[in-house]
């Protein structure tokens, strides 16, 4: 194989390398741990991991909101290994449930904040955490709010969380995501598969990114390389 073919390839390699990266890419990660937060701590139990409730303070000892966590290094060593370490950037993150419904489910809204506490134990036993929220999480910024309208159990639901706080650089970096979903109606009850449900998913987190733009021109690169695999087959 002569010098200018190979050239020729270099180049059309070259393009075809740059148009099929700039197809964005999805990862998600299950929640490895959530909570249901009730007056008395963190539901307990196997229901405490098979469920994830959201419900207001009209439901007494039952009353609720949720907590779940990411594992944001799985995203990114998904993402870098499609993109390469530090060459794609996020466009897109929302957060997964699925209805698991019970005789008390009741529609209402539900917030979805961001905290960037990873720390504060959420596991039965080891938590100092219960309902309502009263100073924990002070640094939570609500990212979206919905209103719960129960369907059928299976139901998929998904919600954008835009980039607010640090949620987004958290993904960049690789860190443990913490997600709060919290009560805005005292009716409200919200029931949803948690991480350990047998049927279902529990809270999934997605990210969609797409590279990181080539600097201008560089996407031109396989052009002078053909050009010059002109003119050495003119002058052979």
């Amino acid at each position: 194989m002569d010098n200018s073919t190979i050239l020729s390839m270099l180049g059309i390699g070259l393009l075809a390398g740059a148009i099929g990266s700039a197809e964005a890419a999805t990862a998600t990660v299950e929640a490895f741990e959530n909570a249901t937060v009730q007056p008395g701590g963190v539901r307990g139990g196997a229901s405490g991991l098979a469920f994830f409730n959201i419900e207001g303070s009209a439901n007494g000892n039952f009353a609720s909101y949720g907590v779940a966590r990411f594992d944001g290094a799985a995203i990114k060593s998904e993402l870098d290994a499609t993109y390469g370490a530090g060459a794609w950037a996020i466009e897109d993150v929302s957060v997964e449930l699925v209805q698991s419904n019970a005789g008390f489910t009741t529609d209402g809204s539900v917030s979805v904040a961001y905290t960037g506490d990873d720390v504060t134990s959420i596991l039965e036993g080891s938590s100092p955490l219960a309902y309502p929220l009263d100073g924990e999480f002070a640094d939570a910024v609500t990212l979206t709010g919905y209103t719960f309208n129960e369907v059928a159990t299976g139901t998929l639901e998904t919600y954008t969380l835009p980039d607010l706080g640090a949620l987004w650089a958290d993904l960049l970096a690789g860190d443990v995501i913490t997600l709060l979903f919290i009560d805005n109606d005292a009716t409200v009850a919200a029931t949803y598969a948690g991480y350990s449900n047998f049927d279902y998913a529990g809270p999934t987190l997605s990210v969609t990114a797409a590279p990181v733009p080539l600097p201008a021109g560089l996407g031109l690169l396989g052009a002078p390389l053909v050009m010059l695999a002109r003119g050495r087959r003119s002058r052979a």
